[in-house]
């Protein structure tokens, strides 16, 4: 599987600017499982 920084950077994005970003957290929560990634200390 290929990952695009363009995924990485648009979770990170959404992560930090929620209103900046419209991206469901359901979109967020997918990318970071496909990642492999586990959901940041908050």
């Amino acid at each position: 599987m290929k990952i695009k920084h363009e995924h990485i950077r648009m979770a990170m994005n959404a992560w930090a600017y929620p209103d900046g970003e419209k991206v469901p957290a359901a979109e967020i929560a997918r990318t970071y499982f496909e990642l492999g990634m586990t959901f940041p200390e908050l």
